[in-house]
């Protein structure tokens, strides 16, 4: 990890649970940190983008705000300290200040921005947020190890298991100790098959109402016929009992 983000602190977790190995249970979803020089209690700059103090008010960011790296990890490091105290909408609305000010050019410091406003966004549960920000994250920084394990975190959540399946095997891929990955990916394969026999249980009963209701007009059903399934090749063949 560059030099902008390798210093991170200590935050609280927002997953103390002790049961079996979930990704939920592995997932640090803290903000990056670094520390940036300058003065910090500006509440407005030479640009007019006005920052407020305090965490009752809001931030306010106007639109084509001049790009500039050294104000944009200014703004970022007080989302790091709204978030520390849990003010997640503060937080949030520094992340977005952070990341308009934030030149194209600088990858690495976008791709933290967003994945920590990811991990706002988590905290309060936004998951379709957080999806969104991982994967501007993953765009810029496709070996970011922690936003990718968030993602894979939430579309878990979201009953993605697909997706999540697929960010797993990148964690494992980059990462073959992580923690539990393993069961993890285990876990998700389950999921994944479990969901997959679910939706061709019900397009195959939907697919028999339907059956049926033709049928029916010649007085007969499909309990009148008999499926069978060919082992070699998989294909289905349909008889009169």
């Amino acid at each position: 990890m560059s030099e902008f983000v390798e210093k991170e602190e200590e935050e609280e977790s927002f997953h103390d649970c002790a049961e079996p190995p979930s990704a939920e249970e592995e997932v640090d979803n803290s903000p990056e940190t670094d520390i940036v020089e300058g003065e910090s209690d500006t509440k407005e700059n030479e640009d007019g983008v006005e920052a407020n103090e305090t965490h009752d008010e809001s931030v306010a960011i106007r639109e084509e705000v001049p790009k500039d790296i050294t104000k944009a990890l200014e703004a970022k490091e007080k989302g790091n300290e709204a978030f520390k105290s849990r003010d997640f909408d503060l937080a949030i609305q520094y992340y977005s200040l952070a990341i308009s000010l934030c030149p194209d050019d600088q990858p690495e410091h976008l791709a933290t921005l967003y994945g920590n406003r990811s991990a706002s966004y988590y905290a309060e549960e936004e998951f379709d947020l957080v999806v969104e920000d991982c994967s501007a994250a993953l765009e810029r920084k496709p070996d970011y190890l922690k936003v990718l394990a968030r993602r894979m975190q939430v579309y878990e959540k979201l009953e993605k298991y697909e997706e999540a399946l697929a960010d797993a095997k990148k964690v494992k891929e980059l990462d073959p100790a992580y923690s539990k990955i393993v069961s993890i990916i285990n876990r998700l394969e389950k999921l994944h098959e479990e969901k997959m026999q679910k939706m061709k249980d019900e397009a195959l009963g939907k697919l028999k109402d339907l059956g049926n209701s033709i049928l029916g007009a010649f007085g007969m059903s499909l309990d009148n016929f008999k499926m069978e399934q060919d082992p070699a090749t998989g294909s289905w063949s349909v008889n009169m009992k």
